[in-house]
């Protein structure tokens, strides 16, 4: 007998000491790191209708740092809800340097979430504004729901933190129609975060994973890197996993 299978998956690494730049902004974790970096790390795994299935380790699960690029879901929500953003709404590029090619074209919300896009975002944190920022980190329950620091910085490094357990239940909540928000809104997000098959796409590009997965599963999921006010990079992936055989669920 078979049904169908949906995990949420949370992956949080956190290296002190270490520069962003020795970073990958996906794939695997870096073989080698200096000898003064302190490497935490933290691994979630949870079965819908279940519970959570894997913690590990557990001492860092419930330590709070910046959400980075995994803040663009809450944001996608948040701006869809409002209505600040239109869900097919073309915005443009300004013909200003940016950091990837990918960010140096117009987007749309579901391009800009794809792809990671930072400026759009900061747009849309401006078309919000402060109170309204609040008002939905309040409303989603969304870590320490500070957006006190600059208004298209605080989720990149600044007031906003989130541990890696908060991630957790927030996207338990968002794949269960727990949330807020209009389940039309919710699904619109969702749909935006659904993966092409076998890799995870940013703004560097898109990035395979070590393995294949089994035939018709799908993956949604979102990463996140930068430096958190102590000066450690972070590096984030959360998603959801949808696989039609139970039996072929294999937890690693």
């Amino acid at each position: 007998m078979t049904r169908a299978i949906r995990l949420f998956c949370c992956l949080a690494l956190f290296l002190a000491a270490m520069p962003t730049s020795s970073l990958p902004i996906a794939g695997p974790a870096p073989a080698q790191t200096t000898a003064s970096a302190t490497v935490k790390s933290c691994f979630l795994l949870f079965e819908l209708g279940v519970g959570e299935l894997r913690r590990d380790p557990s001492d860092a699960c419930a330590t709070r740092i910046t959400p980075a690029s995994t803040f663009k879901v809450p944001h996608a929500l948040a701006a869809l809800d409002a209505g600040v953003v239109g869900p097919n709404e073309l915005l443009r590029y300004d013909g200003t340097g940016q950091g990837f090619e990918s960010w140096r074209q117009d987007h749309t919300l579901a391009s800009a979430l794809r792809h990671s896009v930072v400026w759009y975002f900061q747009q849309v944190a401006q078309r919000l504004g402060r109170e309204r920022e609040t008002a939905y980190l309040r409303r989603l329950a969304y870590g320490n729901m500070d957006a006190s620091g600059g208004l298209t910085t605080f989720w990149l490094g600044g007031s906003l933190q989130v541990a890696p357990e908060e991630q957790q239940a927030f996207w338990v909540k968002l794949y269960t129609n727990r949330l807020p928000i209009a389940k039309s809104t919710i699904d619109s997000v969702k749909a935006m975060l659904v993966q092409p098959d076998g890799v995870v796409v940013n703004a560097a590009g898109a990035h395979p994973f070590d393995g294949p997965w089994a035939a018709g599963t799908i993956v949604s999921a979102k990463t996140g890197s930068g430096t958190d006010q102590s000066g450690s990079a972070v590096r984030w992936l959360v998603g959801h996993v949808n696989r039609a055989d139970r039996m072929s669920l294999s937890v690693v």
